[in-house]
């Protein structure tokens, strides 16, 4: 639905092969540093060593989705567009991953505050837990298993080659998401077992009708509209029409436009922030708005609200949701002086090109 949150963390799977080195160097000319977190400097050689080894992932992830679907990669139609897409805007790639590599470099300063630096034991496990998803290994097996180690070592030589990385820097890859898991079980004994519930109803007046759960900035005339549309609902709620009838009329929510605009009961946590925020203020029965959130404007009316204590499922995705607010703003605090020349020679290679005839067909018949 949505009105609910939008993650900014990338796949798991993805996320490892994208982190940053440790190896920072004592000094840098300026010209040859691309940001600054917190004074510490990444260079223009690890970042464009970071976004080819990124490309090169992205391409042996369409490799492999090619070997499990048989060549049918229009069974995953919208990955495969996704991906092309990232490879082939390369200015936009490179800020994706600079932007990820500086909220590394503000995670492992927090951990190093909170004294959470991983041992070579829980790098190990990282270590092992990626390269069990590419090989079907337990993550306890991938050691003593041959088939898995020879895969092993055939990515390390793939993406040194690729990236102009050593096989220590690769080694701080894993390093990295250890970091990561570390903060995350640190956060978790503070997240409690219960969390506040709201039961809303709402108007959504989208910035983009035909995709409403499209999150992308509007441009004038959308956001005109979308205000329009609000402010429209606002008036005909206060002349006394029912919320129901002017859902159903005016909502973009399809979903919960049929219902009346009925969201039913919802965790603060599973909504958008603004929304959450609106949600958990609003005096009850009580309609409010235009509340604006990435998707749009909403007219929102809370019906019911209570403490109500989280099931496994529902701790995990709190959790997952709490932890990425935490990071963003860890990354919202932090000092970070990217250069504006950040973007000049951002590597294109390696690129759809690379890839053999036959999967560049397939790729393209996918898009068609």
């Amino acid at each position: 639905m949505n009105i609910h949150t939008r993650r900014k963390i990338w796949p798991v799977l993805l996320l490892i092969a994208l982190l940053a080195t440790l190896a920072w160097p004592a000094a840098a000319q300026d010209d040859e540093i691309v940001s600054r977190v917190e004074g510490e400097p990444i260079t223009r050689a690890q970042f464009e060593a970071r976004v080819r080894l990124v490309r090169w992932q992205f391409l042996r992830e369409l490799e492999k989705l090619d070997e499990l679907t048989s060549g049918q990669l229009g069974l995953a139609a919208a990955f495969v567009e996704d991906r092309v897409s990232s490879l082939q805007d390369p200015v936009g790639l490179g800020g994706d991953v600079l932007e990820l590599m500086e909220t590394e470099r503000v995670l492992w300063q927090k951990a190093a505050e909170l004294d959470l630096l991983p041992s070579e034991e829980e790098i190990d496990t990282a270590e092992a837990y990626f390269f069990s998803r590419w090989t079907d290994v337990p993550p306890d097996e991938i050691a003593a298993n041959a088939e898995a180690q020879a895969f092993i070592a055939e990515w390390r030589e793939g993406a040194m080659a690729a990236s102009g990385m050593s096989e220590a820097e690769l080694r701080d890859v894993f390093a990295t998401e250890a970091v990561s898991q570390k903060l995350f079980e640190y956060l978790a004994d503070s997240v409690p077992q219960e969390e506040l519930a709201v039961h809303t109803r709402h108007i959504l007046c989208a910035f983009n009708p035909d995709n409403p759960g499209d999150p992308a900035p509007p441009s004038a005339e959308q956001r005109a509209a979308a205000e329009n549309c609000a402010q429209t609902a606002m008036v005909r709620l206060a002349n006394g029409e029912n919320f129901e009838a002017v859902a159903r009329s005016l909502s973009d929510d399809l979903a919960s436009g049929q219902r009346g605009g009925d969201v039913g009961w919802t965790f603060l946590s599973q909504l958008t922030a603004n929304y959450a925020e609106a949600a958990r203020n609003a005096e009850l029965n009580t309609v409010i708005g235009p509340v604006e959130t990435e998707f749009g404007f909403h007219v929102l009316e809370v019906l019911e609200r209570e403490m109500r204590p989280l099931s496994d499922e529902e701790y995990n995705r709190a959790l997952s949701g709490y932890f990425q607010a935490w990071v963003n703003a860890l990354y919202e605090q932090a000092t970070i002086e990217r250069s504006e020349h950040w973007q000049d020679a951002v590597p294109d290679r390696p690129s759809l090109e690379d890839l053999d005839a036959e999967l560049q067909a397939a790729i393209q018949a996918a898009l068609e």
